[in-house]
């Protein structure tokens, strides 16, 4: 199982989650991710999750853009976050370590910096921290065309 194949069992995928932590273990080659993940179809509840990666390749963090950074460069509810296959653009193409055979290439975007974290692994997998999805943030919900926050009470 790869990144992608376990955005794939999430309602939102890793898409508008928020990453709380990222711990690096280089002499297990592995990388463990505390997230929480939207839930629900509004995103009013979200779960916390932690995602492992075995068989590290390398866990590539690009510096936060100086200008876009306000304040520490995070929320509190951790860092919000898109993710996606493959190297995030052109450039990470070029300057990113080949791919070694068997493992997977996967980008996280992180908003609050406008910058890219990528993790290249062999094995990736997904362990509720929590038995069941609980009130995501305030402020946190996705609306869709024809809704409005007026409509229904929020």
């Amino acid at each position: 199982m790869n990144l992608e194949d376990i955005a794939k069992t999430l309602p939102w995928g890793l898409h508008d989650a928020y990453l709380e932590a990222a711990e690096v273990d280089w002499a297990r080659a592995t990388v463990s991710l505390t997230l929480r993940v939207m839930m629900t179809r509004h995103q009013e509840e979200d779960q916390r999750a932690k995602v492992t990666v075995t068989g590290l390749a390398f866990f590539v963090v690009d510096p936060p853009r100086a200008d876009f950074v306000s304040g520490d460069g995070t929320g509190s509810a951790g860092l919000w976050i898109d993710a996606g296959e493959g190297p995030a653009n052109e450039a990470a193409k070029t300057r990113l370590p080949k791919i070694p055979e068997g493992h997977f290439l996967h980008w996280l975007f992180v908003s609050e910096w406008n910058s890219f974290i990528h993790i290249c692994g062999r094995h990736a997998e997904l362990v509720s921290l929590e038995q069941h999805p609980v009130a995501a943030r305030a402020g946190t919900r996705a609306l869709f065309p024809g809704e409005d926050t007026e409509a229904d009470g929020t």
